[in-house]
């Protein structure tokens, strides 16, 4: 129905979580119709993203060095530990600035 590259786009798009082809097509043409250097630094935000962000060599969380800040911290409770399943779970609890261990 639509040129290749914007079909291309829909379906790279419907394969994120929680976004159906509907959505995946209102979000390309959004990005169509954006000035150009917005579509760029949204590429170029998921690029940097990608190709800076590793998991914790402790705890495995998501970060942009070897050991996340949570793990670096001195002031957090060693002896209070939490498994999550998933580092946006960490999120979630860190939200709540209770939570003093390590993950």
């Amino acid at each position: 129905m639509y040129a290749e590259s914007i079909d291309n786009l829909i379906i790279e798009l419907s394969k994120l979580p929680g976004i159906g082809p509907k959505t995946a097509q209102r979000l390309a043409f959004y990005i169509l119709k954006c000035p150009a250097t917005e579509a760029h630094k949204l590429s170029e935000a998921i690029a940097k993203a990608k190709d800076s962000m590793r998991f914790c060599k402790v705890c495995y969380n998501i970060t942009d060095k070897e050991i996340c800040a949570i793990c670096s911290d001195s002031q957090r409770e060693d002896s209070t530990l939490v498994i999550v399943e998933e580092p946006m779970d960490i999120i979630s609890i860190e939200k709540t600035q209770e939570f003093k261990g390590k993950y």
